[in-house]
Parts: structure tokens; C-alpha cells; sequence
């Protein structure tokens, strides 16, 4: 910005015709311009003054609505909405009055004086309505008397002020001052005249514009305007120029130059009415043109050496020729002849003289394609013109590309045929139809991620019927919105499968499997191939395409395998293990009998929970091993909604026998719900299991065996702590194989078994022990969520 392209302000002060009392100078007229809409007041449009004023409210654009809450007092701000929303019933010449105090820069609150009328600028059916507030504190300070030094000052002022205000009221050329109306993009919109002498109203023809704006007066106001003026505003450049304005029917000469600060958004302007002018200029040109066309009838053929001519027209690689147009009577041009050809194009139109024929006799297609249209407006407005057309010559098709000049009244022409070009476009476009069509039909979901805009960019087809899991659903998706399409558990894998395409280079293929949501509130086992797409020209990755293929009944066919070999294993063993059982439990129950008959008749009262757990304890297994012989008709967990809180306490409920005899003290960390997809009577056993070994791991009498819940990122932690002699680092390697066991008297298939059904559960289990301190599990269940499923 050129540094003495600004007027400043009290250069131009006093002129009469002010919207803001000139005496007081530019740069001491201090008021707001807001444009709102009248149905939920969201801010459009301000001036400067109010740009500078809040800009801290104006960073955010969702701002916009809650703007005027955060500059105008709480006390006044609803008799302000009110009024402003009202307004939309005004009527064009009428507007609405309002003082209210609004907030400073400087956190302190100012009365202004608003005047609110309505505001037709914006496209829409919605009302808008303009604002214009100026300091009620100005009027009345105003009037306060000052020193002697300044009242010279003003004096002195004055003098200068009248001997300019004759001035500018003296010039023929409309004077103004208007101010910019910047959108909240920064887009000039309009703009408010500030400023007007009285010749101005006489050039333009607007009535009483000061303190309105453009727009009010002419919705149709070109964009032109706004621009041109924006532009001196953003760039502190004069311009002169002059054109037409169309709602205005007027030509206008205009100088318009840049005043006040380089910041303040006003621009001086000096316009004159030129539209007779230009009127005189267009017919005299016409009559120009005329004389021009009749002349050139007259004039014979170009003297240059026709034969030196021919033999450089005859060396360029592309056809060219020269027409001349034909004018009908109404001086409309109705044909051309050929003035000048090379040989390229005689031998395309395999005529031998060409020069002198007629275009359309020889061309009957170029109304239809359109190629005479572009010649006649070409040589009508001296425009050139680059353009593509296709004539059909002996059944087939040929494309040229021609380009056209206007030069000294002729049209020179240069023609190429693009035939070749364009068939290998088409053959090109037909081997993008194949590569769709290969894409539609493959048996992969095929998916483009594209990392500018954070979205599916594309997909070939639908994951499943569900309307969630659609084409129409998921491209144009955000990736965030991806993820909880993901199981819950293999969410880290796909942040990591992401990340690994990042780093990938263009060869490299990456490869996970996870699951996904399916129909019905299940999850499918999906296997993905991703590969580098597309880099930016700095060699960062910007799309990465993914082909995705359901192995779902793979995964369950493997599944099935594992259950048949570990079904086979715990089959034979619980036959084995049932058969052993039966004798001891036969004896137990039957001793159990006889000593409750026994005791009948003593005093030894304590003697008879004993008793009592010994039956219960005989029945309890004798219902196990009657599980254990029919455990070979394996059936899968059945998740549903069960609290984790729940089935633990009922777990407890199995041990308490265990407990009591051992002399354990229980501490329950755990109080409310704790949801989770759960088979119950499989967790619970699950859950005794660990119990029980717990309690058989501390000292009778001094066992402390301590449960807590708690949430942490999507997953519930059951915690299960005994104070028992705790396991070497071999023991926890080899805790959950099968038949592995450190009881003299165990199989080792309990905590097998245990972890067996905390997959089932989606669930993982970690131990934590150290020898003669204890051991603690932590089993993570995912919380339950709407579509969980098996």
C-alpha cells in the first residue's frame, strides 16, 4: 500500500452535507453498523468501527448468534430484541429509535442511539435489518465549554471548515464519502454514504442518501461496485474509471481514492454523469463500423506477395485460413468467403480453390455445430476465441480444434485435426468404465480414505443391509465417525493399522484382521489389505485405499475345530474325573448321614454346620460330576445386558462355604451397576474358580481376599487380590495351560477352562503376583454397548 495514497481526515472536514455534523471531524465520528437477521438476530455484516470494537467476539463464527449478548448490558438486551426482532413488519421508509449501552473495548458500557430500519441486501426470504448506532454521550459533551486556547482553535477551525464547505459545494462533479460494509468473510456487500455535496444528488439521481445505504436503494446494484470500491479500500489505491450501472441506467466517470486512517473503510468519491456521452461515442462508433465494413467492400484483396504469403502458409504443420464476412442489409453479417487457405485445408476439403467460395456452402454443418455463431461473434466483438467441433465427413467423425482472430477485418483462422486425440480420450475413458466396473464387481468392500478432508472418499458397496452399515451412510463419513462402527477391543489395532500406512511406502501392503459392526447387533471378522493411493507433492500420504473381506465363517469354522479338539480333551477328562468321583461322593453323604443321626442326642451344637457343609458340599458335587459327564455337548456363550456387580456377589454366594471354613475376611470394593454382555452361569463359574483357588492359596484364619470394579477408557476391571503365598515367574508363564498344576491333587484344567470363557466374553485377564505377597487377577470386560453381539 502506497503511503500517500490516504487523505487524512481533517483535511476534509465541514462539509455540509454530513451524516455526523462534519465540525466534529472524520476521525471523531465514532458509530456502529450492524445488518442482522430479524428471525434469530445471527450477525451478517459490520463496519470498521465495529469490527475493531469486538473482535474478540467476532473470531468464532458460531459466535454470530449469541454476538449481541455479549456487547449489549444484560438490562438492556431483551428491550433490544424485542425491537429488532419486531422489525421485520416495518415498512421501507419507516425506522425504529433505541438507546441502549453497549460494551467498550475496554470492558466499560457506552450509551449509544440506534436507529433500526430494514435491510434488503442479502438474497433470501429471510428480513434482515440495519443498525446504525452513534454515542448519546457525544450530543451532550458537546456542549461543554473549553479554554480560551481552544476556543481559538475552533475558531480557526470553523474559518477552515466554511472556506472548504464552499468549495466542495461549488464543484460540478458529485462529491461523496461512503464507508465499506464488510460481510464476516471479509466480502465487501454495500456501502453507507457518509458524506454528499448537492451536485451529487444530481448526478447519481438517488434521493436523500445520506446515512443509507446503496442496497437500499437498489437491490440490483451490481457486484462491481462493491468490488471496485472493496478494493480501494484493502489496498489504499485510487482508481478512475468509468462504466455503467444497470439499476441506475447511467454511465458514470468515476475517481475513487482512499480517506481517513488506512484502516477506516472510506472512500471519497467524485463521479459526473456521462451517459449522453457515451450515447455519442456508441453511435459515432457504429457509424464507424459501418463506413468500415462498407470500405473494406471496396477495398481490394491484401497487397502483400501473394506467393510468399501461400508458401509460408503452406509450411505450418496446421491449417489455416482467412474469411471475410458478408453483411446482409441490416448490416448483420449472413455468411463469410475464403480470402486466403493453405494446402492442409484444401486437402481436407479435397477442393482445389477454395478462395472466393462461401463458408456455409462449403461447411453446411457449422449453423448446427455452432462454428458460424462463434465466427460472426468474433468478428463482432474482436474477442478471440479457442473452441472444438466435430463435422461428419463420408460416415465417420472428425474433430478440430480452431482458434480464431480478428485482423484488420478479416478473421484469421488456424484449424487442427484432434481426431487421434480424442479417440484415445475415449479409449481411455471406456478402461476407467472397465476399472469401475472391476471395482463394482469384486468380491472385496473396496474403501478410499482421503486424510485433507477427514473422510470416506469412496466405497464400492454395502457391508450389509443395515442402513447403518450402507454406502449412502459411511462414504462422506468422517473418519472419528468410523470408529465406533470398530469392536470396542480392536480399536488400538486400527489406530495402528492407520498409522503403518502412513509411514508405508508405495510397494508396502498392510495387513490386519478386526471386527465390525454386523446385522443384528453381532460383529464380523473382517480381514484388511491397505496400500498407499495418493501423496501430495511433498510425499505425505493423502489417501490410502483399504480392501476389506468378511471372514467371518472362517473364523467361526476355525473356532468350531479349536472347540471339537478342546471338547475331545475335557470330555475324556470329565468322564475320568466323574467315574473317580462317584464312590468318595457316595461316601461322604452316606458318613454325613450317619453322623447327623449320631449327634442327634449330644450337646455339641457347633458339630452341626459342620454337618450341614458336608451335605452341601456332597450335593454341589454331585450335581458337578453329573455336569461333567454330559460336558461334551458343548453349547456357546449366550451374551446378554448382565451386571458384573452381580454375578460377582453371586459368586461369592457359591464360595461362602469355602470362606467360612478357612476363616477368610472378604473386602467388597464395589457398589452400583457395572453392564457388560455376559453368558452369567458361564462367567459366574469362571469367577468361583479364581475364588476358590484364591482362598486355598492363603493361611487359614489370616486370608484377606479383596474385589474392586471400576471403569477405565470403555472397559469394566474386575479385580480379584489375596494375600496367599503368590507364584514364581515360571508358575504365571504357564498359568492358563492346560493340565498344568502345582496341586498335588489337581488336573490343571480349571484356570484353562477359565480363560476359555473370558474369551468367549471378549474379555482379557492379567495376573499380577509375587511370591509369599500375593496375587492379583484384573479381568477387563468391554461396558456394554448398544450393538454388542457375539
Amino acid at each position: 500500500m502506497k503511503k500517500g495514497n490516504f487523505i487524512l481526515d481533517d483535511q476534509l472536514l465541514g462539509i455540509s452535507h454530513s451524516l455526523f455534523n462534519g465540525n466534529n471531524g472524520l476521525e471523531n465520528q465514532e458509530f456502529l453498523l450492524f445488518i442482522s437477521s430479524t428471525e434469530d438476530l445471527e450477525l451478517k455484516a459490520v463496519n470498521f468501527k465495529s469490527s475493531q470494537y469486538f473482535k474478540t467476539f467476532l473470531k468464532d463464527p458460531e459466535d454470530r448468534l449469541s454476538f449481541f449478548e455479549h456487547i449489549i448490558h444484560p438490562e438492556d438486551f431483551s428491550l433490544f430484541s424485542h425491537l429488532v426482532l419486531s422489525s421485520a413488519s416495518l415498512k421501507p421508509e419507516e425506522e425504529n429509535m433505541i438507546r441502549i449501552r453497549v460494551r467498550s473495548p475496554f470492558g466499560y458500557w457506552k450509551k449509544f442511539e440506534f436507529q433500526v430500519r430494514l435491510f434488503a441486501g442479502f438474497e433470501g426470504e429471510e428480513p434482515h435489518v440495519l443498525m446504525l448506532g452513534r454515542t448519546y454521550e457525544s450530543k451532550r459533551n458537546g456542549s461543554k465549554k473549553g479554554t480560551a486556547e481552544n476556543i481559538e482553535t475552533e475558531k480557526n477551525l470553523q474559518e477552515s471548515l466554511s472556506k472548504y464547505r464552499v468549495l466542495v459545494n461549488s464543484l460540478y462533479e458529485g462529491y461523496s464519502i461512503i464507508e465499506m460494509i464488510f460481510d464476516l468473510e471479509n466480502n465487501p456487500i454495500d456501502y453507507l454514504f457518509v458524506e454528499i455535496n448537492p451536485a451529487f444528488q444530481r448526478h447519481v439521481r438517488l434521493a436523500d442518501p445520506l446515512g443509507k445505504t446503496m442496497k437500499e436503494f437498489s437491490h440490483d446494484h451490481e457486484k462491481f461496485w462493491f468490488d471496485t470500491y472493496g478494493k480501494v479500500v484493502l489496498t489504499g489505491e485510487a482508481v478512475r474509471f468509468e462504466s455503467f450501472a444497470k439499476d441506475l441506467h447511467t454511465y458514470f466517470d468515476v475517481y475513487a481514492f482512499p480517506i481517513g486512517n488506512k484502516q477506516s473503510r472510506k472512500v471519497a468519491i467524485l463521479c459526473s454523469d456521462i451517459t449522453e456521452r457515451k450515447e455519442a461515442e456508441k453511435q459515432l462508433k457504429q457509424a464507424n463500423e459501418e463506413l468500415e465494413n462498407k470500405v473494406q467492400l471496396r477495398t481490394a484483396q491484401l497487397k502483400e506477395n501473394h506467393d510468399l504469403l501461400q508458401m509460408v502458409f503452406n509450411s505450418v504443420s496446421q491449417g489455416i485460413f482467412l474469411l471475410q464476412p458478408l453483411f446482409g442489409e441490416n448490416y448483420d453479417i449472413i455468411d463469410f468467403t475464403y480470402v486466403r487457405v493453405n494446402k492442409k485445408v484444401t486437402r481436407y476439403y479435397k477442393v482445389n480453390q477454395m478462395v472466393g467460395k462461401s463458408f456455409l456452402k462449403l461447411n453446411p454443418q457449422a449453423t448446427q455445430t455452432g462454428a458460424f455463431e462463434i465466427f460472426k461473434q468474433t468478428m463482432l466483438t474482436g474477442e478471440s476465441r479457442d473452441f472444438e467441433v466435430c463435422f461428419e465427413r463420408n460416415g465417420r467423425s472428425n474433430w478440430f480444434k480452431i482458434s480464431t482472430r480478428r485482423q484488420k477485418g478479416l478473421l484469421v483462422n488456424s484449424l487442427e485435426n484432434i481426431t487421434r486425440r480424442k479417440l484415445r480420450a475415449q479409449n481411455l475413458k471406456e478402461n476407467i468404465r472397465f476399472k469401475k466396473q472391476l471395482i463394482q464387481t469384486s468380491p472385496d468392500i473396496i474403501m478410499i480414505f482421503n486424510l485433507y478432508d477427514e473422510k470416506v472418499r469412496y466405497m464400492n458397496r454395502d457391508f450389509t443391509s443395515d442402513p447403518g452399515m450402507t454406502t449412502d451412510r459411511i462414504e462422506g463419513m468422517d473418519l472419528l465417525d468410523i470408529i465406533p462402527l470398530i469392536h470396542p477391543q480392536d480399536r488400538q489395532k486400527a489406530f495402528e493399522f492407520h498409522e503403518k500406512l502412513m509411514k508405508a511406502s508405495d510397494k508396502d501392503i498392510v495387513e490386519i484382521e478386526f471386527r465390525l459392526r454386523g446385522k443384528e447387533k453381532t460383529w464380523n471378522y473382517y480381514n484388511a489389505r491397505g496400500k498407499v493411493f495418493q501423496r501430495n507433492k511433498n510425499g505425505k500420504v493423502y489417501e490410502y485405499i483399504v480392501m476389506l473381506r468378511n471372514v467371518q465363517e472362517q473364523k467361526l469354522t476355525q473356532q468350531a475345530l479349536i472347540n471339537a479338539e478342546k471338547l475331545s480333551i475335557k470330555g475324556e477328562v470329565a468322564r475320568t474325573l466323574a467315574h473317580e468321583l462317584r464312590n468318595p461322593l457316595a461316601s461322604i453323604g452316606m458318613s454325613a448321614d450317619i453322623l447327623e443321626k449320631r449327634l442327634q442326642n449330644t450337646t455339641a451344637e457347633n458339630l452341626e454346620n459342620y454337618v450341614n457343609i458336608i451335605k452341601r458340599s456332597a450335593t454341589t458335587l454331585n450335581k458337578l460330576v453329573t455336569d461333567l459327564l454330559t460336558s461334551s455337548n458343548y453349547s456357546p456363550a449366550v451374551l446378554e445386558k448382565c451386571c458384573l456387580a452381580q454375578i460377582t456377589n453371586k459368586a461369592l454366594e457359591m464360595a461362602q462355604d469355602r470362606i467360612y471354613l478357612t476363616g477368610i475376611k472378604v473386602i467388597k470394593k464395589y457398589k452400583k451397576h457395572y453392564y457388560i454382555n455376559a453368558d452369567e452361569e458361564k462367567l459366574r463359574i469362571a469367577l468361583l474358580n479364581i475364588i476358590v483357588n484364591a482362598s486355598e492359596a492363603m493361611i487359614p484364619n489370616e486370608g484377606i481376599l479383596s474385589i474392586s470394579i471400576k471403569k477405565s477408557k470403555g472397559f469394566f476391571l474386575l479385580s480379584i487380590t489375596d494375600n496367599g503365598c503368590g507364584m514364581e515367574k515360571e508358575q504365571l508363564d504357564r498359568l492358563f495351560e492346560s493340565f498344568y498344576t502345582q496341586k498335588p491333587e489337581g488336573m490343571g484344567i480349571g484356570l484353562s477352562s477359565v480363560k476359555s470363557i473370558l474369551e468367549e466374553h471378549g474379555a482379557t485377564v492379567e495376573v499380577k503376583s509375587r511370591p509369599n505377597e500375593g496375587t492379583t487377577f484384573i479381568l477387563a470386560f468391554p461396558v456394554y454397548e448398544e450393538f454388542q453381539g457375539n
